[in-house]
């Protein structure tokens, strides 16, 4: 039988081999002084799984493949809702999309929402996008989302929602949310089809290269930049840039900075970057 007394302490050298496992597997560089917080995630899993110790689930996630799903999913924080940093979506509606559709005129708008959490921010985007294509009926869209979670994409996917996820939304946008949001038996919200069938869900490690190798118009990658170390920060966005279209944009979140990594880019205001042109 289980001692639970054995997980009422997480060992220091066993911490610094999770912080180790949680960079290798995610990219996530964990602070030394999160030791409670690693802790108190991963303590019912063990329990779940009979391990006598914290050393030993380690070792399971180790030689495991299928472990190491739960365990990322235990670990990343997915916390969100729906439009999120209005002043971001102010601009987008009000002065980038008018100039793109002016400078793009029939090509199709693809955009990515490359830490997409729970689904808000894509969803958010395609509500945006579809009203930018009421206005502008020949404008036409793409979306892609990806989370390293597979957790977090099964929410995406059924695309189900309540609480403080869309409160601030309802309240806000009232127009918009009756527009776009229609409400279920079980009182959550759903994205309407027509936006919903927008959004391809995958997931995807952003240290890895995309198998499509198309260009972004868009990318969104919010709030994830400071789970990482500069050195880890450059490596993500040496990927991205090289994805980003002539006349596209990438997009960070409020808490963040790309001072000092940002090759390729150029600042148009602050979290927001284009791609520079080789004049630049």
């Amino acid at each position: 039988m289980l001692n639970t007394n054995d997980l009422e302490t997480l060992e220091d050298q066993c911490f610094e081999n999770f912080i180790s496992l949680i960079h290798r597997l995610t990219g996530i560089t964990i602070a030394k002084n999160r030791k409670s917080m690693v802790q108190g995630r991963l303590r019912k899993r063990v329990q779940l799984l009979a391990s006598k110790t914290y050393e030993e689930y380690h070792d399971y996630v180790c030689g495991n493949t299928d472990e190491k799903k739960p365990f990322i999913d235990l670990i990343t924080t997915n916390e969100t809702y729906f439009f999120r940093t209005p002043r971001i979506w102010s601009y987008l509606e009000d002065q980038f999309l008018p100039s793109w559709i002016e400078a793009n005129p029939g090509k199709v708008f693809r955009a990515w929402s490359a830490a997409s959490s729970t689904g808000e921010e894509a969803y958010s985007l395609g509500i945006l996008l579809q009203q930018f294509k009421m206005k502008y009926p020949n404008f036409d869209f793409q979306i892609s989302a990806s989370d390293i979670s597979q957790r977090v994409l099964d929410i995406c996917e059924h695309g189900r929602y309540q609480g403080r996820s869309i409160e601030n939304f309802k309240n806000s946008q009232p127009l918009v949310f009756n527009r776009f949001m229609q409400k279920n038996a079980d009182e959550s919200f759903s994205v309407h089809s027509d936006v919903k069938g927008r959004v391809k869900f995958f997931q995807h490690n952003l240290f890895n290269k995309l198998a499509d190798k198309k260009e972004f118009d868009l990318i969104l990658i919010r709030n994830v930049f400071i789970y990482f170390t500069s050195e880890d920060q450059k490596k993500v966005l040496n990927l991205l840039t090289p994805i980003i279209s002539k006349d596209g944009t990438l997009i960070i979140g409020e808490s963040e900075t790309l001072s000092g990594i940002d090759d390729g880019l150029m600042k148009v205001e602050n979290l927001i970057y284009k791609k520079k042109s080789t004049n630049e």
